[in-house]
């Protein structure tokens, strides 16, 4: 009996340790008001090339948002949103929903050579308080999904403080 409770505690610590590290490689959980921070910590914080991951929970959503640096006075943030076989319906939705609200948007294609996906890019520049309304547009309009949706956040290629 005492082998058997033995190896139910430790199965069991298993379980929660594989939780915990599946859990943190999508980042800590963000409500769609406290996103807003991680965005500025991207601008703030990130190197050229930085980006930030927010993954919807439930879902295989995400959006993406990459600091450029120019010069040391010319940077900002800018929405990449892959047109990628999940997101084929919101890539249509999300260009119609710019045309219509006159976000002016350009359209990239990857670089990979094995992996052409074409990208719908939006500049924000240094305002990220647009960018935050704009990603909270995408999830609430594009997606469809409640404004109390749970998100993880993951930020890359950035200082740590």
């Amino acid at each position: 009996m005492n082998i058997l409770a033995v190896i139910l505690i430790v199965l069991l610590c298993c379980f929660i340790v594989g939780l915990i590290v599946l859990r943190g490689f999508k980042g800590p959980t963000r409500s769609l008001e406290t996103v807003k921070r991680p965005i500025q910590d991207l601008l703030v914080r990130g190197y050229n090339g930085g980006f930030l991951i927010i993954d919807v929970s439930g879902t295989n959503y995400f959006i993406q948002l990459r600091k450029y640096i120019i010069s040391s006075n010319n940077y900002g943030i800018e929405l990449s949103f892959p047109k990628a076989k999940w997101s084929e319906q919101f890539f249509r939705s999300l260009t119609e929903y710019c045309d219509l609200s006159q976000v002016k948007y350009s359209i990239s294609k990857s670089t990979e050579p094995h992996n052409e996906l074409d990208f719908l890019n939006i500049d924000f520049g240094k305002d990220t308080h647009k960018a935050h309304n704009f990603v909270k547009t995408i999830i609430t309009e594009i997606f469809g999904l409640k404004e109390d949706v749970e998100l993880f956040v993951r930020l890359e290629n950035a200082t740590l403080i």
